[in-house]
């Protein structure tokens, strides 16, 4: 059993780029878990991601934002679980005023 506390977690987000910062939190065989952050940018990446083998469930802990699956955009906020089925492309970008902050979990399907 491993207990991890957020805002512990929040303070080893990693920059792995202008927009995103991230830090994993659980990690197995079958899943990986972790907080993943969007900031503002004045030009948001465009590119979208798509994982072939893992599904995508989140949790919005805080701030505002969206995702975007295919073409469709869908407003985030707090308390917002989703989840992206494997192979689907998608992308998130926070809102104007603030940082989106996700919980995440990468699971083999």
């Amino acid at each position: 059993m491993k207990i991890v506390r957020i805002d512990a977690a929040i303070k080893r987000l990693q920059k792995i780029s202008q927009e995103i910062y991230y830090t994993s939190c659980f990690e197995s065989k079958h899943f990986t878990s972790g907080l993943i952050a969007f900031r503002p940018a004045k030009i948001s990446d465009k590119k979208q991601i798509q994982h072939i083998d893992k599904d995508v469930v989140c949790h919005v802990i805080r701030g505002t934002g969206r995702v975007r699956i295919n073409s469709r955009r869908i407003q985030l906020r707090p308390g917002i679980l989703c989840h992206i089925p494997k192979n689907t492309p998608h992308d998130f970008a926070a809102g104007k005023t603030g940082e989106l902050l996700l919980f995440y979990s990468l699971v083999v399907s």
